[in-house]
């Protein structure tokens, strides 16, 4: 009988499963073999790069079972199976029978993503690709008798070729023995047909954002609406749609073919929120942010013809971006999890993506959501990038810290050090406010001065608990509504994997908080955990983004800090620079480690100034701004903290120490004294000198563009 099924969600679309004895099991039909070498250990140590003990007596099942033992050290002990072949888009079933002496410390089973053995999955030359995480047993669990756990996950990206398999003892002296470790292709039930029109209506206003649907027409079967970003004209007797970007430039974007006639539409539903367009087999939502949504029950064929040359273009089987000075398109497929259907494949392009004309092929299966997107969704706000201004605390600021940044800052965000730590973190679910008196104080103090206040909250850390994206907006709505503050920092979006569960969370959280401020920090993207392609229609829902963690930026021009991290004409909010590596000159493409470790780094200013060219703006700290609960980071009497910068190991990695800024970084951008508050206004300074309008004289005192020639 299979009791428990404990998982950890990392990047791949998971089944969160937690069977009790008698409880119903989902319809999961096995359909592959086990695909593990030797998951009995019947045949010693084979197939296993990192041998476990291999033991004739106790065993779950046959004549031998496998031991992992960190009994004389404690430390973290594992066993290895280098490759396991997988196919991409497939649902797996990891299963095993285990069991502990102590149970102390955890357990955890990791399927590492490979492209091929020994190569490993990247989301860029700095991050991998992620993993799934089937089982945790944690403290406590999976003493005394066997029993078996399991959990199913799937990839979505199109280039896997299978796992590394691993299981190990974390932080805890304990005896594992493991037997009957499997992973076996699985399927789930066929999808319903879709629910129309109610398939493509979303939650959520994104009219409260600058972004609505202001005039839908018909005349025959030829239906023309006007979004905020875009212009769609939907011949639907010829099957075709021509797509208008609207903001920045007024120019035709792309061209669809969808293969023939879509059968005879009508318009049946309509607000500033969402045009619906309905026939037998399929709905078509116009969202107020550009994005088209189609949910259809037959398939369809999509040929895309691009009117614009990709200066950006970013593909991941069956995703695409493209990108150009001015703006661009993405699409994007989805399939509703743990169900079959007919599945998504992408064709091409073939043809150089640098030149207008070229074309991408999409075979949308019946029963598949193809989704497409013009951007910029909403216009840029260069009031609020002028005037909201972020002072970052590690947790609850003094009083009079506070009186002092509110001279300078307009949003207080303070850090995950508000929260007591549970098992050692305070930066994961669950959040319990560790004083709820004293943030109730500082929040009202931040509102009498005039400020915003956010709080933190890690998204992901929800998924680690199986707690539902429910449960989380849920917990945000119950929090903010007790605390009263105006807005988040998510540290990470609330899906990495699906770009329907991050767009349906945003739309959400955003019509929660109106115009307060969301800042996200989101260097790893929807739909497929990457740095470089990534959904504008989703980051429209952010007032502030934040890129660029542990990625090496190679020069000043990199491309990267344009499309990426830069938003304008794309997403069009305001941009943050968590720089982690970036050189003053690009690096030949051979460039070597020594070339690297070599290279000239870019000074803080040399960043503030690269990003303000991109009217983005820099963060000095990896953390935040100053933090001022923490030994020699208490504000002197009258005065603001200075600066300080925390050094960062190649790939973002943090080293534990931060230096007083008296270096030529700071010096250079308004001398040795210029504080942390000061380098967001000189930010703001700048950018307004850009735009040719006025800067207040107590900003543009503290350094003018020429200070910084």
């Amino acid at each position: 009988m299979r009791h428990v099924i404990a998982l950890f969600v990392a990047t791949a679309v998971f089944v969160c499963l937690t069977w009790e004895a008698g409880a119903v099991r989902p319809r999961l039909e096995v359909v592959g073999q086990n695909l593990v070498v030797n998951g009995g250990f019947e045949e010693g140590g084979e197939g296993w790069s990192s041998a476990p003990q291999v033991l004739d007596e106790g065993a779950y099942e046959g004549e031998h079972c496998g031991l992992i033992d960190s009994t004389a050290d404690g430390e973290a002990k594992e066993v290895i199976q280098d490759f396991v072949p997988l196919k991409p888009f497939t649902y797996y079933e990891f299963s095993m029978a285990a069991r502990r002496e102590t149970g102390q410390g955890y357990v955890r089973v990791i399927c590492n993503w490979y492209a091929a053995p020994g190569e490993r999955l990247m989301s860029s030359p700095q991050w991998p690709a992620g993993r799934a995480i089937p089982v945790t047993l944690r403290t406590g669990e999976a003493m005394g008798d066997w029993r078996e756990y399991s959990g199913v996950f799937r990839s979505n990206r199109a280039d896997l070729g299978g796992v590394q398999l691993m299981i190990f003892i974390g932080v805890g002296a304990d005896r594992v023995y493991l037997d009957d470790i499997s992973i076996r292709e699985v399927r789930y039930p066929d999808a319903p047909e879709w629910e129309l029109p109610d398939a493509v209506v979303f939650e959520g206003r994104p009219s409260r954002f600058g972004m609505a649907v202001e005039d839908a027409a018909q005349d025959g079967q030829t239906f023309t609406v006007t979004t905020s970003g875009a212009t769609y004209v939907l011949d639907a007797a010829a099957g075709t749609m021509s797509c208008h970007q609207r903001i920045g430039a007024e120019r035709e974007v792309v061209t669809a073919d969808f293969g023939g006639p879509l059968g005879d539409l009508a318009i049946v539903h309509r607000d500033e929120e969402v045009c619906v367009l309905e026939g037998d087999d399929l709905a078509i939502g116009f969202q107020g942010d550009s994005l088209v949504t189609i949910a259809t029950n037959r398939a369809l064929d999509a040929t895309l013809t691009s009117a614009i040359g990709a200066e950006w273009f970013r593909a991941q089987e069956p995703y695409l971006l493209a990108i150009d000075q001015q703006g661009g398109f993405c699409v994007m497929p989805w399939s509703r999890p743990e169900l079959h259907s007919g599945g998504t494949t992408m064709s091409g392009p073939n043809q150089d993506t640098g030149e207008p004309g070229w074309t991408a092929s999409w075979q949308v299966g019946a029963r598949e959501m193809f989704a497409l997107a013009v951007f910029p969704g909403r216009e840029f706000d260069w009031e609020e990038s002028f005037e909201k201004r972020i002072v970052n605390t590690g947790a609850e600021p003094k009083p009079d810290a506070l009186r002092e940044y509110a001279q300078h800052a307009s949003v207080l965000f303070m850090f995950n050090g508000i929260y007591n730590r549970i098992a050692g973190v305070s930066y994961a679910a669950p959040y319990n406010v560790g004083a709820p008196d004293k943030l109730q104080a500082t929040i009202d103090l931040a509102h009498e001065l005039g400020m915003e206040a956010i709080v933190y909250r890690h998204p992901s850390s929800y998924d680690w608990l199986k707690l539902s994206l429910d449960y989380f907006l849920e917990d945000l709505r119950v929090t903010r509504g007790r605390y009263g503050f105006d807005g988040w920092y998510l540290d990470g979006y609330p899906a990495w994997n699906s770009w329907f569960d991050c767009y349906r969370a945003m739309r959400i959280v955003r019509d929660r908080v109106g115009d307060g401020t969301i800042y996200v920090h989101c260097t790893l993207n929807p739909p497929a955990r990457m740095t470089q392609l990534y959904c504008p229609f989703i980051d429209s829902y952010a007032t502030f983004l934040l890129r660029g963690e542990g990625q090496f930026i190679n020069g000043l021009s990199d491309p990267y800090l344009r499309y990426v991290v830069g938003t304008q004409n794309i997403s069009n909010t305001i941009a943050t620079l968590k720089a982690g590596d970036m050189v003053v000159e690009p690096l030949p493409e051979d460039y070597t480690q020594q070339d690297l470790e070599q290279a000239e780094r870019a000074s803080l200013r040399l960043q503030l100034q690269t990003m303000l060219s991109l009217n983005g703006r820099c963060r000095p700290l990896p953390l935040g701004l100053p933090r001022v609960n923490g030994p020699g980071q208490v504000p002197p009497e009258g005065g603001v903290p200075r600066l300080l910068l925390r050094r960062a190991r190649p790939h973002g990695a943090a080293v534990a120490r931060d230096r007083r800024a008296d270096t030529d970084d700071v010096a250079a951008a308004g001398g040795g004294q210029v504080t942390a508050m000061r380098m967001l206004v000189l930010g703001a300074a700048m950018s307004q000198h850009m735009q040719g309008r006025d800067a207040p004289r107590s900003e543009v005192a503290i350094a003018s563009p020429a200070s910084l020639q």
